[in-house]
């Protein structure tokens, strides 16, 4: 669907929301100044969040390149704490997953009530393609358009059409952890990112498996009834605990609210390559935490250790020369962080660090004291 180019949301009715490549093993770490905060998932402080804060829904007119006269709907959920705050965070969910993501099947999987718990306001969006969002022609929809699109929105919390919050966090899950790295590697408008179940570093095997187990959407009972266009992809039916879910510390239902709630990939977004990524990220200048399961099919495995918080920082350290990087390894959950027991906890830890981080004066500066982190 395409609409009159502008940046005007529309408002909707209050809504309780519910969700190859070879990697370049980065052997040179540099010798800029760095400080890497180590911190263990156990120093964070967890509480059950009841009942689910409400969500007005307010959509974007989006274009997916700078000045392009055609634009799509963007499809987005604004959440907001019971006192007026200066901070949001931008919700980017990953490939085949929806703003569903965040809230997940049980109040323990909820990151947004987690998040407006903690006093921030939460903008959760359906990445461009996906879900409520309109869905432009496969190719188009790449990491780079939709770094363009994510920057828009940013800038509409900014500049009043959503609000006119002064700390904007950008949090991301998988493939939208990548597109927060290209967003914030070209526009610089954010003050934090927390990026989750991405690293640089995959296990080659399973994601070759992953890929193969993608077929048209179009073909998939879940989704042929929306008549998804050519190049529109998702996971074949049953393949997705596979690499999403460690089958002994998954919440209850988890892998059926996963089937049920899935949506599309497309063709463009497989392009974009290993050189991209770490271009992007030794761009990015702002404070980085990265958050991984230490059963992340994808990411972790003897090859790829990610069983320490340790782990993760010598893989990652040259990958983010410019800034400031912390890790969190998050034991016995796979890919798919958010619909784990220990869910709570990240969601804890996650707000923790970004309330110390995002009011910090200098670009780049990180606390190792966060979450009683230690120093490496």
């Amino acid at each position: 669907m395409h609409h009159d180019a502008n940046t005007t949301p529309t408002g909707g009715q209050p809504h309780q929301p519910r969700h190859h490549r070879t990697r370049h093993t980065l052997r040179a770490w540099l010798a800029l100044p760095l400080v890497l905060a180590v911190l263990l998932l156990t120093a964070a402080p967890a509480q059950a969040h009841t009942g689910r804060p409400p969500c007005v829904r307010h959509d974007l007119s989006v274009t997916l390149t700078t000045g392009a006269v055609s634009s799509y709907r963007l499809a987005g959920w604004l959440c907001q704490p019971s006192h007026p705050t200066t901070t949001v965070q931008l919700l980017v969910a990953g490939l085949t997953y929806t703003h569903q993501y965040w809230t997940g099947p049980d109040h323990r999987t909820d990151q947004v009530a987690a998040a407006v718990t903690a006093g921030n306001a939460v903008y959760m969006i359906d990445r461009i393609g996906t879900g409520a969002s309109d869905r432009p022609p496969a190719d188009q929809v790449t990491v780079t358009t939709e770094a363009t699109v994510v920057h828009q929105a940013v800038q509409a919390l900014r500049n009043g059409t959503l609000g006119r919050y002064t700390h904007v966090a950008g949090v991301g899950h998988s493939y939208g952890s990548v597109v927060w790295m290209a967003e914030a590697a070209a526009h610089h408008d954010v003050d934090a990112l927390a990026l989750t179940g991405l690293l640089h570093d995959i296990d080659l095997d399973a994601m070759t498996r992953f890929t193969t187990d993608l077929h048209p959407a179009a073909e998939d009972p879940a989704l042929a009834h929306s008549n998804p266009p050519s190049g529109y992809l998702t996971t074949r039916p049953g393949s997705r605990a596979t690499y999403f879910l460690d089958p002994g510390t998954a919440v209850p239902a988890a892998q059926g609210w996963d089937e049920a709630t899935k949506t599309t990939a497309t063709t463009g977004e497989l392009t974009f390559t290993p050189e991209q990524e770490l271009a992007h990220s030794r761009a990015i200048a702002v404070p980085v935490l990265l958050v991984v399961g230490t059963q992340d099919a994808l990411f972790c495995g003897a090859a790829l250790p990610c069983t320490r918080p340790a782990d993760i920082c010598q893989r990652e350290r040259g990958a983010f020369p410019a800034t400031a990087l912390t890790a969190m390894s998050v034991a016995a959950t796979g890919h798919s962080l958010n619909l784990h027991t220990s869910a709570i906890r990240t969601h804890a830890a996650i707000n923790t660090w970004l309330a110390r981080t995002m009011h910090q004066s200098a670009p780049g500066s990180c606390s190792p004291s966060v979450l009683t982190s230690a120093r490496q």
